[in-house]
C-alpha cells in the first residue's frame, strides 16, 4: 500500500458501516473462500456498487472518468547518463541511483513524482513500465483468455450491485462464475443448452450482495481485486482510519 502504507506500520481500524470510494479496507481474500483461515489484506477502494472501472495503460478510469490520485505508486525506469542527471536524482528527487556507471534502474514513483520529474526536464529519460494491452495474465479475474486483462489493461467491466438482474449467456456465465461460487454462494449450472441456479432453470440472475473493487496503492502489485475479484459486502472486515504508528 506505499506510500500510504509499508511494512511495520501500525494503523488503526473501525468497523466499516459504510463504505466510499478512498477507505481502505481490511478484507478476506475472495479466493480463500473455501478455506477456514483465510488470507487478509488491505487494499483501498476505488469503486462501489453499479461503477464501471478500466484500467488503461495503467490509469484508472471510473465510471469514464480518469482517477487521479496521490496515493497511487508504480514502477517507473529511469536512465540517468550523467553526473548531472544522479545528482538530481539523488538530491532533487531522492532517488538513490546504485553505481557509478549509467544507470537504467526501475524506481517506485507516485503519480506526483514522476509527474514532476516530467516537468522538470531535467532528467529526459524516464517512463512508465507498462505491459503491452495485447499481453493476457490467466493469473487475473476473471480467469479467461476471452477477457484478455493484465495489470495495465483491465477490463471494462462493472461492479454488481445488490438487486442488479443480468442475463445468463456464456460472457456473463464465464465473467461472474467465481463471484457465483464465493460472494453469492449459488450453484450455476449450464447444461444442455439451459442454465441453472441451484437446480432450478433460469435465464437470468439477480445478485443478492453489494460489491466493491479494491486497488493496492502499488499499482504494479496486482494482489487486489485484479487478482481476486470483486470483494463482497461480507468479506469487509473493517476499514482503516489513520496510521496510528510508524516504527520506521
Amino acid at each position: 500500500m506505499y506510500p500510504f502504507a509499508s511494512d511495520g506500520d501500525v494503523i488503526y481500524t473501525q468497523k466499516a458501516d459504510s463504505i466510499k470510494k478512498g477507505d481502505i479496507l481490511l478484507v478476506s481474500n475472495p479466493l480463500d473462500y473455501n478455506c477456514n483461515n483465510p488470507r487478509r489484506s488491505f487494499s483501498r477502494c476505488v469503486a462501489c456498487p453499479g461503477d464501471k472501472v478500466h484500467i488503461y495503460h495503467k490509469r484508472l478510469y471510473v465510471n469514464g472518468l480518469l482517477q487521479q490520485s496521490d496515493n497511487r505508486s508504480f514502477d517507473a525506469k529511469i536512465l540517468l547518463f550523467s553526473s548531472v542527471d544522479k545528482d538530481v536524482a539523488k538530491n532533487v528527487y531522492h532517488l538513490l541511483p546504485n553505481n557509478d556507471t549509467i544507470v537504467n534502474t526501475t524506481f517506485v514513483l507516485t503519480q506526483k513524482q514522476f509527474n514532476s520529474i516530467l516537468a522538470d526536464s531535467i532528467i529526459k529519460n524516464i517512463g512508465q513500465n507498462t505491459l503491452p494491452n495485447y499481453l493476457y495474465d490467466s493469473n487475473l479475474y476473471p480467469f479467461s483468455r476471452q477477457f484478455n486483462f493484465n495489470k495495465d489493461y483491465y477490463g471494462p467491466i462493472t461492479i454488481p450491485a445488490k438487486g442488479l438482474k443480468i442475463k445468463l449467456t456464456a460472457a456473463n456465465y464465464l465473467f461472474y462464475k467465481h463471484l457465483f461460487n464465493y460472494g453469492e454462494k449459488v450453484k450455476v449450472e449450464y447444461r444442455n443448452g439451459d442454465y441453472y441456479v441451484d437446480g432450478k432453470k433460469s435465464d437470468t440472475y439477480t445478485f443478492s450482495h453489494n460489491y466493491y473493487f479494491l486497488l493496492n496503492d502499488y499499482v504494479d502489485n496486482p494482489s487486489d481485486s485484479r487478482t481476486s475479484g470483486p470483494v463482497a459486502d461480507d468479506e469487509v472486515l473493517a476499514r482503516v482510519s489513520s496510521v496510528f504508528f510508524n516504527i520506521k
